[in-house]
C-alpha cells in the first residue's frame, strides 16, 4: 500500500513535516468498511425487493422509519465530507451523534420479536438481515464522525458555523 509511504514526503503547507497522515489512513480504512457494508446493504435490499411484498400497513410504516434513518446517515455523510474538503471543523457533531443515536433507537423500535414472528420466515431473516447491516452502517458513521473529529482537533481545523436542524 503506497499510501503508508506519503507520511515521508516534502513539507505539506500549513502542517509542514506534521501532517496527520496516520488520521487520514483511519478514515480511509473506516470509509472503505462503510463502503462494503453498503454494498452488502444494496444486495440484501435487491433479494429482498424480489421475494417480499409490502402486505400490510406497519411493514410500510417500517419501510418508511428505515428511509428517514437512511437519511439521517446520507445528512450525517455529506456533513463530514464537507467539514474534510473544507478542512472545517463540523460544529454539527454534536447534533449529528444525538441524530445517530435517535436513528438506532428508532431502528430498534422498527423491528421486535413480536414483529418479525409476524412475518413469514425467509421474509423475516431478510427483514432481519436489512436491520443488522443498517445498524452497522450506523456503527460505522458513528465511529468515522468520530475519527473526522479527531483529525479536525490535530489538524487545527478553523472552526464555523453550519445549519443543524434538518
Amino acid at each position: 500500500m503506497l499510501e503508508n509511504f506519503a507520511k515521508w514526503g516534502p513539507w505539506h503547507g500549513k502542517f509542514g513535516f506534521f501532517y496527520p497522515w496516520e488520521e487520514y489512513l483511519k478514515i480511509g480504512e473506516v470509509l472503505r468498511e462503510l463502503a462494503a457494508i453498503i454494498l452488502a446493504l444494496g444486495g440484501c435490499l435487491q433479494a429482498s425487493t424480489t421475494h417480499m411484498e409490502l402486505a400490510s400497513v406497519s411493514q410500510t410504516v417500517q419501510l418508511e422509519s428505515c428511509e428517514a434513518i437512511g437519511s439521517r446517515i446520507v445528512w450525517t455523510l455529506r456533513e463530514l465530507g464537507d467539514s474534510m474538503k473544507q478542512m472545517r471543523k463540523c460544529e454539527a457533531l454534536p447534533h449529528t451523534s444525538a441524530k445517530l443515536k435517535a436513528a438506532r433507537a428508532e431502528l430498534s423500535l422498527v423491528i421486535s420479536t413480536s414483529k418479525i414472528a409476524a412475518i413469514e420466515n425467509i421474509d423475516a431473516l431478510a427483514v432481519a438481515s436489512f436491520v443488522f447491516l443498517l445498524k452497522k452502517v450506523l456503527d460505522k458513521v458513528e465511529e468515522l464522525a468520530k475519527e473526522v473529529e479527531q483529525v479536525g482537533d490535530i489538524a487545527g481545523f478553523r472552526a464555523h458555523s453550519t445549519i443543524a436542524s434538518k
